[in-house]
């Protein structure tokens, strides 16, 4: 055992022969709005036996707020503060560790213009340093829109804000679970603004990412669903012509740039998501936002991820929002979080 060399005396590393040091990933972890549930579901997930060993968990956060936290839920907090300089250094990393960024008054519960901009500084440096290489992986806590807009960031969530950061300009919003996994075509947009966002360009490029951004995590995408967006799929016509004048000119263009994948379409939303649960399909481009997530969240709430496609490192998240009516209560559940951290490790290349 050797003493950290990031706090002297504060935990002990078992040393780790240099090859195997190299191959455990690094990932970065934001823990969200810090007056949200976010730090203690990130604190109780980093530290679970199922990851010792497995990876480096790097929290970015307030270092003032995540040990506060930890104390008042009895939390065991055997982190090392780290510099952010630390990833690039060669230096050996500690398991545990938070790169700190300071956040002023944070009440549990009270979210504000301050814990948004708190969130976003956050998903900032942790972003910085896996576009960077310096980290292997990203994984998210929740945000609160509203507070994060109300900071300057006019970005509707994560997914747009990471695309920015990145620098990319064809992304996706994707749920994963074992079962079901799903692509939404648009994302935070009123359900009155989807029909005319939605276009046959638009519907192809999702197309796309996905038979591109697939393989590259190592997830099957031979068999695509599209869905409908009127109810029966516009039921040739009786129900609306959207399918036919939007849908249906993307795909037919699909099929032809994308022979390796075999694309089905536009199908009834109320029927596809059962069948593609059962096998049928390997994944589902939903039209709009709750389209595709009231079947994943049914069916898969806590062992569900967000997964962002197209950008240039993996970025998996939780399902689920900032809670602000239960943080610091002790009884939020780090399911989500586990399943978020998971689903990053098994989306990496192989090293």
């Amino acid at each position: 055992m050797r003493l950290n060399a990031y706090a002297p005396g504060l935990r002990t590393e078992p040393h780790l022969p240099d090859s195997l040091e190299t191959a455990i990933p690094r990932l970065g972890i934001t823990t969200g709005d810090p007056a949200g549930i976010g730090p203690e579901i990130s604190l109780r997930a980093a530290r679970e036996d199922c990851f010792r060993g497995v990876c480096h968990k790097i929290l970015f956060g307030s270092w003032d707020v995540l040990r506060s936290r930890a104390a008042v839920l009895g939390l065991p907090f055997d982190f090392v503060k780290l510099p952010i300089t630390a990833l690039d250094s060669g230096d050996r990393l500690p398991e545990c560790s938070i790169v700190d960024i300071p956040a002023d008054e944070v009440r549990p519960g009270a979210g504000s213009i301050k814990t948004g901009a708190a969130a976003a500084k956050n998903i900032v440096e942790c972003a910085e340093a896996c576009r960077r290489g310096l980290l292997d992986a990203m994984v998210t806590a929740p945000l609160n829109k509203k507070f994060f807009q109300e900071a300057g960031y006019a970005f509707p969530g994560h997914t747009e804000f990471l695309a920015h950061l990145a620098g990319v300009r064809e992304f996706a919003m994707g749920f994963l679970t074992d079962r079901l996994r799903v692509v939404l075509a648009t994302i935070h947009i009123p359900l009155s603004a989807v029909v005319r966002e939605i276009t046959p360009g638009l519907v192809y490029d999702k197309l796309r990412i996905i038979v591109r951004e697939f393989p590259r995590m190592g997830l099957a995408c031979g068999r695509i669903a599209v869905a409908g967006i009127n109810p029966h799929a516009g039921e040739s016509g009786i129900l609306g012509h959207e399918e036919m004048e939007l849908v249906e000119p993307a795909i037919r263009r699909a099929r032809m740039d994308l022979p390796g994948t075999c694309i089905d379409g536009p199908l009834p939303a109320d029927t596809l998501f059962w069948r593609a649960y059962n096998g049928e399909f390997d994944v589902v481009l939903a039209m709009y936002h709750d389209q595709g997530l009231g079947p994943i969240k049914l069916i898969g709430f806590g062992e569900a991820v967000n997964v962002t496609l197209g950008l240039p490192f993996i970025r998996t998240s939780v399902d689920h929002g900032t809670a602000f009516d239960i943080a610091g209560k002790g009884i939020a559940r780090p399911d989500s979080m586990r399943t978020a951290i998971r689903w990053a490790l098994r989306l990496l290349p192989p090293r």
